[in-house]
C-alpha cells in the first residue's frame, strides 16, 4: 500500500547509522559480563537502539525479556516487572527466588538479556530485584536512561552502574540523517532539504520525524522531479515547543531570564552572560544540557543546547519583554572595544526591537551584513532606512538573495532618487546585471547601460564595464568579451555585489578559451580569490575552479574539491549556488563513468533551482541533465529537457552545453549522419570563436563517432591552442582509434582508466576487443571480460557508434565461441554435438550461458552477436 504524506511520519522508520552500535551492544550482552548503561538525549533514538540490540540478541539465541519503567508504576512494588512477578511476594529475596525460577522454567538453559526502557522511571522494589539478578549472573541487564536522569535512578541499581558498560547514544551524522529521510519519505532528498533538517534537528530522530509530520501537513516538502524538496520556511513548528515546554516550566525565574539572552543571542560571550545574568544560573542550565559551552575566536562563548529550547523560549515571552531583552543585549555588545560584528548585532538588535538607530551605523551595518553574506540581514536592516537609501540598498540585497523582480523596481527607483552619480552608475549597473542574468532580458539590459553612460559623467562609467564584460562573456562575443574583462579588471568597482560579478569571468574565459591548466594554477595560487559575498557568483567561481581541473584530466582532485565546495554552497542556503555545485558534482561523477550518480546530481541541481534562477546556470543545469539522459539511453528525457534549456535562454544567450549536448542526444540515439554533421558544424563554430575548450568537446566526439584522419587532425590543431593536457590526450586517442592497433587500443583503455575517466577506457577496450577479433581469441576474451566489468561501472553505458556485438565476442570463451559460431550458421544442437565431439546437454549449458552474456534471447539473434565486426567508418 503506498502511504501518503502524513502516514510516512507515522509509520515505522528505518534504524540508520546504528549497526555498529548494535554489534557492540550485542557482543557485551551475549558475553554475560553484567550488562550496558545505554545513555542518550531525548529523542536520540536510545529506545529504537535498544529494541535492535534485543532482537540481535533473540537472534544470537539469548532469551529476551522486555521491561519499560513508566511514572505511573514508580510507586507501586514490582510495578514495573508486574507481568513476571505477579504471583509473587512483594519481599525482594523471595521474589528473587520466584523470578529465577520462573525464568528458567520459561527459557530453559538459555542465556538471558533483560531490557529496561526508562530505567529512571523503575521502581525501588524492581530495580533492587534486577539488581540481584545481575549480580548474581542470572541475567544481562540493558539499561536505557536519558542522560538529565541517570542521577535519577533508583539509588539500588544506581549503584550497579560501575558494573555496567557504558555507552552514550550520540545523534544521527549528517549522512545518516540523509538515509534516515530518505528511508522515512521513500525517496531521495536535495542537499538543501538536508541541511535544513540538519539544522533545525542536529540529527535527533525524534525532531526530524515532528519536523516532517508538520512539513508533509503544511506541504512544506514536496517531491519534486524524484526528490523530496523543502518549499517551507526554516522554522520549527510550535508543536516541537510543546515537547520541551516541560523542561521550560520547570526552570527558576533567573535560569529562564539566562536561558532568554543566549536564545536571542547565542553564540553569546559568556564574559557578556556572566554580566546580564548569575553566573549559578547558567551553570545549572548547562548542567541539565539546555546551553553548551563553546569557543568562537578562541573566546568562550554559550550556546544552546539544542535549538528546540530557543524555539520554546521564544514563543512564550511576549513583546514587550523581548524588546527589553534585545535592548539589554545590545546596550552590553556595544562596550570599548567592541568589534565590527558586535556592532553589527547590536544594531540588527536594536531595529528588531523597534529603537533608534542612527543613519551612518545602519549604513556600515548593511555593507557589513553584504560583505559577511549576510544578504537577507541587510535586507531587513536597509528597510529601516530613510528613502532613497533604502530602496538602494534593498535592492542591491535583493539581487545578492535572487529576488530579481524586487530587485528591479527598487533599483529603478534608487537610479531616479540617488544625487551622487557615482551611486546612479552602480544603480544603473546593478539593475542591468539583474535584468540580464536574473530576468533574462539583455536587450533591456543593454539599453540601461546605454542610458547610463548617457546620462552619468564620464569619471563614474567605469562602474558600467564589469556588467558589459559579463553580457559580453554570456552572449558569446568572442574577442569583445575578452576586451571587457581586461577594462573591467583594470578599473573594478568599489561595490561589493559588482565586484563579486567579475570574479568568475576571469576564469570561465579561461577554461572556455584553452587556458585551463593557467586558470588552476590561478586558483591554487590564489590569484583567482573565491568571492565571500553573492552566493550565486562565489558558486560560479568555485564551479570554473572545478571544471578548470576537470579539463586538465585531474578528475579525482576535482571530485574531492567540488565537495567541499558542495557543501560550502548548501551552507549559504543559496538554491543556484547548490544548482551549481550539484552540477558540477555530476560533471565529475559522469565523466569518471558513474553515469547514475550523474543523473542523480543533474536531477537535484534541477529540482533546487527554477524559472527565476540566473539563466546561464539554469539552462546549464537542463543541458547537462539532458547529456547524461543520453549517455544512459533515457532519450525521451532529454529531448524534453533541451528543450527547456533552450526555451529558457533569451534571445543572443549562449547556449554552447546545449548545443553539445543535442550531439549527444543524437550519437547515442544512433543518427551517426545527423551526428557527425552537427559536430563538426560545432567544432568549427566553436574554434572561430575561440572558445577551445567546447571546439575540444564537439570534436572528440566527432572523432570517435566518426573516425577520419581530417577529424583528428583538426582536434590535434586546436588541441594545440590549449595548455590541457586532457586536450593532448583526446588528440592521441584519435589517432590510435584511427590507427586500429589493438594493443595500442588496449593500452589506451588503461590509461584512461588510471586517469579515472570511466567511459572512454570501456569504449577503448571494446574498441581493442573487436580489433583483437578472430586474429587472437585468447586477447579478445581477455578484453571482453574487461569490458564487462567496465560496463558494469558505467552502469551499462554503451556507445552508440560500436556495433553492439563488439564485447560479445570478448565475452565468450573459445568452446562457447565454437558453439555459438556453427549454431549462427544454422547447425542444429546434435550436428554441433558430433562436430566438437561434445554431449547434446553440453552443447544446450554452453549456448544457454552464451545467450546471457550476449543478451539475445534465441539463435535468431545470435547470427548478429557473433558475426565478424565490421570496423567502424
Amino acid at each position: 500500500m503506498q502511504l501518503d504524506k502524513s502516514d510516512r511520519c507515522s509509520a515505522v522508520w528505518p534504524l540508520v547509522g546504528r549497526d555498529a552500535e548494535v554489534d557492540r551492544l550485542c557482543a557485551v550482552l551475549t558475553a554475560g559480563n553484567g550488562g550496558v548503561l545505554l545513555v542518550g538525549d531525548a529523542g536520540v533514538g536510545k529506545s529504537r537502539l535498544a529494541a535492535a540490540a534485543l532482537d540481535a540478541c533473540e537472534r544470537a539465541g539469548q532469551a529476551v525479556v522486555r521491561v519499560i519503567g513508566t511514572p505511573g508504576w514508580q510507586e507501586v512494588p514490582f510495578g514495573a516487572l508486574v507481568g513476571l512477578v505477579q504471583a509473587a511476594p512483594a519481599d525482594v529475596a523471595d521474589a528473587f527466588r520466584y523470578l529465577a525460577g520462573r525464568l528458567g522454567e520459561l527459557v530453559g538453559a538459555r542465556p538471558v538479556v533483560v531490557g529496561v526502557d526508562d530505567a529512571h522511571w523503575l521502581d525501588e522494589s524492581s530495580a533492587a530485584l534486577l539488581e540481584r539478578l545481575v549480580a548474581d549472573g542470572v541475567v544481562s541487564l540493558l539499561a536505557v536512561v536519558r542522560t538529565d536522569m541517570v542521577a535519577a535512578m533508583p539509588s539500588v541499581l544506581a549503584r550497579r552502574i560501575g558494573d555496567l558498560r557504558r555507552m552514550d547514544v550520540s545523534a544521527l551524522n549528517r549522512s545518516d540523517l540523509r538515509e534516515l529521510i530518505g528511508g522515512a519519505l521513500g525517496g531521495v532528498v536535495d542537499g538543501l532539504t538536508h541541511d535544513v533538517l540538519w539544522q533545525l534537528t542536529l540529527g535527533n530522530p525524534l525532531f526530524v520525524r515532528e519536523v516532517l509530520r508538520h512539513a508533509c501537513d503544511t506541504g512544506a516538502v514536496a517531491l519534486e522531479d524524484g526528490l523530496w524538496v523543502w518549499r517551507g520556511e526554516q522554522e520549527t513548528p510550535l508543536r516541537l515547543g510543546d515537547m520541551v515546554a516541560w523542561t521550560v516550566r520547570g526552570l527558576s525565574e533567573a535560569e529562564r531570564a539566562a536561558l532568554t539572552y543566549v536564545a536571542y543571542a547565542e553564540p553569546i560571550p559568556l564574559t557578556m552572560l556572566e554580566h546580564l545574568v548569575d553566573s549559578g544560573a547558567a551553570e545549572r542550565l548547562e548542567e541539565r544540557g539546555l546551553i553548551r559551552l563553546g569557543t568562537v575566536g578562541g573566546s568562550f562563548s554559550v550556546r544552546l543546547g539544542h535549538p528546540m529550547y530557543g524555539e520554546a523560549v521564544r514563543a512564550g515571552i511576549g513583546s514587550l519583554r523581548a524588546r527589553r531583552v534585545l535592548r539589554e543585549l545590545a546596550d552590553v555588545m556595544e562596550r570599548p572595544g567592541a568589534t565590527a560584528e558586535d556592532r553589527l548585532r547590536a544594531v540588527s538588535w536594536r531595529c528588531q526591537a523597534g529603537l533608534p538607530v542612527e543613519e551612518k551605523d545602519l549604513v556600515v551595518a548593511v555593507e557589513d551584513a553584504l560583505l559577511r553574506g549576510g544578504a537577507a540581514l541587510a535586507h531587513r536592516l536597509a528597510g529601516h532606512l530613510p528613502a532613497p537609501l533604502d530602496v538602494w540598498h534593498q535592492g542591491r540585497a535583493a539581487v545578492a538573495l535572487g529576488r530579481c523582480e524586487e530587485a528591479d523596481a527598487q533599483l529603478a527607483a534608487a537610479y531616479t532618487e540617488l544625487t551622487d552619480p557615482a551611486d546612479r552608475a552602480r544603480a544603473a549597473a546593478l539593475r542591468a546585471l539583474n535584468l540580464f542574468w536574473g530576468l533574462r532580458q539583455p536587450e533591456v539590459a543593454d539599453a540601461v547601460l546605454a542610458e547610463a553612460t548617457r546620462a552619468l559623467p564620464a569619471e563614474v562609467r567605469h562602474e558600467l564595464f564589469g556588467v558589459e564584460a559579463a553580457i559580453a562573456v554570456f552572449c558569446g562575443r568572442g574577442p569583445e568579451a575578452l576586451e571587457a574583462i581586461s577594462v573591467a579588471l583594470s578599473q573594478p568597482s568599489i561595490d561589493p555585489l559588482l565586484a563579486t560579478a567579475v570574479a568568475p569571468l576571469r576564469p570561465y574565459l579561461l577554461v572556455f578559451a584553452g587556458a585551463p591548466a593557467l586558470a588552476a594554477a590561478e586558483f591554487d595560487a590564489g590569484e583567482l580569490p573565491i568571492p565571500q559575498i553573492w552566493a550565486t557568483m562565489r558558486a560560479a567561481t568555485q564551479s570554473c575552479h572545478v571544471h578548470a581541473l576537470v579539463m586538465c584530466g585531474r578528475l579525482a582532485e576535482a571530485a574531492e574539491i567540488c565537495g567541499r565546495y558542495y557543501h560550502d554552497a548548501v551552507a549559504s542556503g543559496s538554491p543556484d549556488a547548490v544548482g551549481l555545485l550539484a552540477m558540477m558534482s555530476g560533471v565529475c561523477a559522469g565523466d569518471a563513468g558513474r553515469l547514475r550518480e550523474a543523473v542523480r546530481w543533474a536531477a537535484e541541481a534541477r529540482a533546487v533551482t527554477d524559472a527565476r534562477t540566473l539563466f546561464p546556470v539554469r539552462a546549464n543545469i537542463l543541458a547537462m541533465q539532458a547529456w547524461w539522459a543520453s549517455h544512459l539511453g533515457d532519450f525521451d528525457d532529454a529531448r524534453r529537457t533541451l528543450a527547456e534549456a533552450v526555451a529558457c535562454l533569451p534571445d543572443g544567450g549562449a547556449a554552447d552545453y546545449a548545443a553539445v549536448s543535442e550531439a549527444w542526444l543524437i550519437a547515442m540515439s544512433g543518427e551517426r549522419v545527423r551526428a557527425v554533421q552537427l559536430l563538426s558544424e560545432l567544432g568549427a563554430r566553436f574554434a572561430d570563436a575561440g572558445l577551445v575548450a567546447m571546439a575540444i568537446e564537439a570534436l572528440q566526439l566527432l572523432c570517435r563517432v566518426a573516425p577520419s584522419a581530417p577529424a583528428a587532425a583538426e582536434l590535434r590543431r586546436v588541441a594545440g591552442l590549449s595548455d590541457s593536457p586532457l586536450f593532448a590526450w583526446y588528440a592521441d586517442y584519435a589517432e590510435v582509434v584511427l590507427d586500429g592497433d589493438p594493443g595500442r587500443l588496449e593500452q589506451a583503455s588503461e590509461e584512461w582508466q588510471a586517469r579515472g575517466f570511466g567511459t572512454l577506457a570501456l569504449e577503448a577496450a571494446a574498441r581493442a576487443a573487436a580489433a583483437y577479433g578472430d586474429t587472437d581469441r585468447r586477447a579478445a576474451a581477455r578484453l571482453g571480460r574487461r569490458v564487462e566489468q567496465l560496463r558494469d561501472e558505467c552502469d551499462g553505458f554503451w556507445p552508440a557508434w560500436l556495433p553492439r556485438n563488439v564485447p560479445a565476442r570478448g565475452l565468450l570463451t573459445e568452446r562457447e565461441l565454437e558453439v555459438c559460431t556453427l549454431a549462427a550458421a544454422g547447425l542444429g544442437n546434435t550436428e554441433i554435438a558430433e562436430r566438437l565431439v561434445l554431449s547434446v546437454r553440453t552443447v544446450e549449458n554452453h549456448l544457454q550461458r552464451s545467450y546471457e552474456k550476449l543478451g539475445v534471447r534465441g539463435r535468431r539473434e545470435l547470427r548478429s552477436a557473433v558475426a565478424p565486426t565490421v570496423p567502424a567508418e
